[in-house]
């Protein structure tokens, strides 16, 4: 098969979060160096077909692994699919002989480094960074002999909004109280607006660590701010509150947000069992 076929059957990831884990995993096994963009899908094949030319991007696992002994460079291409037929695209390296931190290569002079500030890999509304974080430990008291619960320092690599994400959401958050917009949540097919509906908005982002601190956060904000207006809002709906036994008008708490509404994040197949390939891609430009 030829090079520029075979990088065709590059397969796809399923959705927006497993593509985020895909990139973020890569980064942990030091995959720092990087380049990407976006790019009409009609182009999409004249890409890939470059860089499966100049980098081994259609190796397998195995073969990464080999290269490695070889001081070889391990290189991915990813490629998914945006709105508008744009395609968003990496190439993702670690460090050896060819690859983008190789100055012989054709692509160093571009190379990005997922380590330094202005090198953050980005997707859509998030930032992919090295983040500093407590993780809780069960360890044994000396003295009782019982588990105590303590907190470690840890690092790791997550994903976290963007500051221009953030701050627009806690400003629309600002000024849904402003304007008493206390909203729906939007069950049962209903749209989701005002406070209640930005809420319920955050709460279903890809919840990494990153960014499932940062929506607590968001929460605790709005739980700020509409706390200045929710007597006056309540005074306006006295009929409405009385049906609704005086709960019209509060927000969740943070701790119910914490323990029922925020799961962890856990592991997800990245590709489903008849997976898209970048051909696909290509083809359906």
């Amino acid at each position: 098969m030829r090079v520029a076929d075979a990088a065709l059957q590059i397969k796809v990831p399923r959705n927006k979060t497993v593509l985020m884990q895909l990139l973020q995993l890569l980064v942990f096994r030091r995959h720092y160096w990087w380049c990407g963009g976006a790019i009409s899908a009609s182009k999409l094949g004249g890409l890939v077909a470059k860089m499966a030319i100049r980098y081994p991007v259609t190796r397998t696992a195995r073969g990464r692994a080999y290269d490695r002994t070889r001081g070889l460079a391990a290189i991915h291409f990813i490629a998914y699919p945006l709105a508008n037929g744009l395609v968003a695209w990496w190439l993702l390296s670690d460090d050896g002989k060819g690859g983008l931190n190789d100055p012989a290569t054709p692509d160093a002079h571009v190379a990005k480094n997922a380590m330094a500030a202005g090198g953050h890999i980005t997707f859509t509304d998030y930032v992919l960074h090295y983040a500093h974080k407590k993780s809780p430990r069960h360890l044994p008291d000396k003295k009782t002999g019982k588990e105590k619960l303590v907190f470690k320092d840890v690092s790791t690599w997550t994903w976290k909004l963007s500051d221009m994400a953030f701050n627009e959401t806690k400003a629309s958050i600002e000024q849904a109280a402003v304007n008493f917009e206390y909203g729906v949540e939007g069950a049962h097919g209903g749209r989701p607006w005002g406070i209640l509906g930005i809420l319920i908005c955050q709460r279903s982002r890809p919840l990494f660590s990153g960014v499932r601190n940062q929506v607590i956060d968001l929460h605790r904000h709005a739980d700020s701010h509409w706390g200045r207006v929710k007597k006056k809002w309540q005074g306006q709906h006295s009929a409405e509150c009385s049906r609704h036994d005086s709960n019209a008008g509060e927000l969740r708490t943070v701790k119910e947000i914490m323990s029922h509404h925020l799961p962890k994040m856990v592991r997800i197949a990245v590709y489903g069992d008849t997976p898209k390939t970048v051909g696909d891609l290509v083809r359906n430009a």
